[in-house]
């Protein structure tokens, strides 16, 4: 499950052992402790998400449905104080929106009426004289 607040983008994933936890990761420094200041971040330098930390599932649980809970915004991204996170979020909310305009011609393209199709041969043309002119072409 991929979130992003005001001020985090986080990721969590079940763990890997223990049912009883889920692994938050971020790729920003400080954004798992401004979701969860309680938890103990450890970094891993080279990993698709650098900074990581287990977390109770039920904490996880409870600090998301707070989360909702505050939120007190009509437009997200203006809600979004730091310009350079601002900035990734619109090219998210980009991406999406073109992915939202793909499917929607897709999907317009699939449910538009086409003329049918009708193929007629020379020898089924010449079959309905009028078809055909004087010259055996299509006239």
């Amino acid at each position: 499950m991929l979130i992003f607040t005001r001020n985090a983008f986080i990721s969590i994933v079940d763990h890997p052992q223990d049912d009883r936890f889920l692994v938050i990761r971020a790729r920003i420094a400080g954004d798992i402790e401004a979701v969860f200041p309680e938890a103990e971040v450890f970094e891993r330098p080279g990993a698709d998400y650098r900074f990581q930390a287990n977390v109770a599932r039920e904490r996880v649980s409870q600090r998301i449905a707070s989360q909702v809970k505050d939120i007190h915004y009509e437009a997200f991204e203006s809600s979004v104080e730091d310009g350079d996170r601002r900035q990734a979020y619109i090219q998210v909310w980009s991406a999406m929106y073109e992915e939202q305009a793909r499917r929607v011609s897709a999907e317009a393209a699939r449910t538009e009426p086409h003329a049918p199709s009708v193929r007629v041969s020379l020898e089924d043309a010449q079959d309905v004289g009028e078809v055909v002119g004087p010259d055996g072409g299509f006239g």
